[in-house]
């Protein structure tokens, strides 16, 4: 479902209250991992993607799978436009997208979904509103029936998962990084992941 526009219009720090209570523990048991559990120190690094499918939803995106992750650093994000945590990280990630789109071993994967991951009606129309208020111009992606999540959710052993969840993905289709939710000051240990990555990819070629 569209965020309903009264919410749009809270003020940043009630939002901002909003988005950290709504991070989703998504380990069975355990609360959400501390800030240096997070990213490059997740337990789900080192864990080799071996399914991967996301279909286009907006712009000139093209169907990917687990191939088109091989030689590339890819940085995928699951968000969606119902969810609070994802309106406030979402500017730093256009940022982010936009620095890097110029080096070719990088590809940015904006993935949206409803808050039910495994219903996607409407999720087009939310989307481009989303994208539209957030001056976004990079392509979006859908994952059918929460295929690529629930492989992630399976391949790392994880029990649920939470939105917004990015993941770094390094040339050999092996996760890098895994930030659950939205915590200030993740964009820039993103950013210092994404750029691990690229020089490693750049030394071995």
């Amino acid at each position: 479902m569209p965020l309903e526009p009264k919410r749009i219009r809270l003020w940043p720090w009630a939002l901002l209250i909003m988005a950290l209570l709504a991070v989703v523990a998504f380990r069975a048991g355990k609360k959400m991992p501390e800030p240096e559990q997070r990213g490059e120190r997740d337990l789900a690094v080192g864990t080799q993607i071996t399914q991967f499918h996301l279909e286009p939803l907006t712009g000139d995106a093209r169907p990917i799978s687990e191939a088109e992750l091989k030689g590339k650093v890819t940085l995928v994000n699951f968000w969606g436009p119902w969810c609070p945590a994802c309106a406030i990280e979402f500017p730093h990630l256009v940022e982010l997208e936009e620095h890097f789109r110029g080096d070719p071993n990088f590809q940015f994967l904006s993935v949206s979904t409803n808050a039910d991951p495994m219903d996607d009606r409407g999720l087009r129309e939310g989307t481009e509103a989303f994208l539209k208020r957030q001056r976004a111009s990079f392509s979006t992606y859908r994952d059918l029936q929460a295929q690529t999540i629930r492989h992630i959710a399976e391949a790392t052993k994880l029990e649920e998962f939470g939105f917004p969840a990015t993941v770094l993905i390094d040339s050999g289709g092996v996760i890098r990084g895994l930030w659950i939710g939205y915590i200030p000051g993740d964009e820039k240990s993103v950013r210092e992941a994404v750029e691990k990555s690229l020089a490693k990819v750049s030394k071995n070629s």
